[in-house]
């Protein structure tokens, strides 16, 4: 059973041209923001045409679970198609591999298709369904994100807010990782916590979060339970080396759900979605300052 090769397939016509549909699926690195179970992407390798991409998600679900995997891509550009492999086994699944196709169909629209393919251990009917599901999901996301770009695009909230500090990476990401309460680097590399997170309004709850430690470059804390203005929230801090040592840069990402940036009658167009960058500017500040003002001591 291992060895045979069975086969699944989704498709979905999107408005929208074909390779906007394509340049916004293979952005893998957008992907916590394209994909709401994706946690973070990194690109580990790249060698012309061809990366290995690396995930952390949230399986969906009743279960949930945290899934970590690295698939092997070449992107196409000039024929927009991507060719992807997973690395290693997931669950049952012993090779797992496809292609996504990009068809302009005239009028603005295009296709899309994925071919998956893929050996298993256990009945291939239960592992296709899965796949199934998860296309057919993969599918109306993608659609909705590129459809809804203008909408979109206003939702989402990115602050940033940096500073540098003496020291070389590994060393200044180990007492970073402690000042933030975060594993020391070389235990867990992703695992679910019950994490503080402050709300727009000063109060503050602790609820189900995501920790991902990648010594000695990132740290993210992803709140699987956000302030409810919020759709999603993530926190997370990038170390650079610069020449004088390294540089610590604190982000706040968020998607705002749409209720939260409208304004009433007596504000002017825009003012609750500058809150809210405030208040995220605001958060930034004080997680940088917080590990910051530990290195510094």
């Amino acid at each position: 059973m291992t060895s045979e090769i069975h086969r699944t397939r989704a498709a979905i016509t999107v408005d929208a041209p074909a390779v906007e549909v394509y340049r916004t699926l293979t952005d893998v690195l957008n992907w916590p923001l394209l994909y709401p179970w994706i946690v973070h992407t990194e690109i580990v390798e790249r060698r012309g045409i061809e990366d290995v991409s690396k995930f952390w998600a949230v399986r969906p679900g009743p279960e949930g679970g945290l899934r970590v995997w690295q698939s092997r891509r070449r992107l196409h550009d000039a024929e927009r198609r991507m060719e992807f492999e997973q690395l290693g086994t997931v669950g049952a699944i012993r090779r797992l591999g496809g292609e996504w196709l990009f068809l302009p169909e005239g009028d603005g629209r295009c296709r899309v298709e994925s071919h998956h393919w893929f050996t298993t251990d256990q009945d291939p009917t239960v592992t296709a369904q899965e796949l199934d599901r998860h296309g057919a999901l993969q599918m109306r996301t993608l659609k909705d994100a590129v459809e809804q770009r203008t909408e979109a695009q206003r939702l989402v909230l990115r602050v940033e807010r940096s500073a540098e500090v003496p020291g070389k990476p590994q060393e200044v990401y180990g007492r970073l990782s402690a000042a933030l309460g975060q594993p020391r680097p070389g235990e867990r590399e992703a695992e679910f916590i019950d994490a503080p997170c402050d709300h727009p309004d000063g109060t503050a709850a602790t609820g189900r979060s995501v920790r991902i430690t990648r010594a000695p470059h990132t740290l993210v804390l992803k709140h699987l339970d956000p302030p409810g203005e919020l759709a999603l929230y993530r926190r997370g801090w990038r170390l650079d080396e610069v020449p004088d040592g390294v540089r610590v840069t604190s982000e706040q990402l968020a998607v705002a759900r749409p209720e939260a940036l409208m304004d009433g009658p007596a504000e002017t167009a825009g003012t609750r979605r500058q809150a809210l960058l405030k208040w995220l500017g605001a958060r930034a500040a004080a997680d940088l300052s917080q590990g910051v003002a530990h290195l510094a001591g």
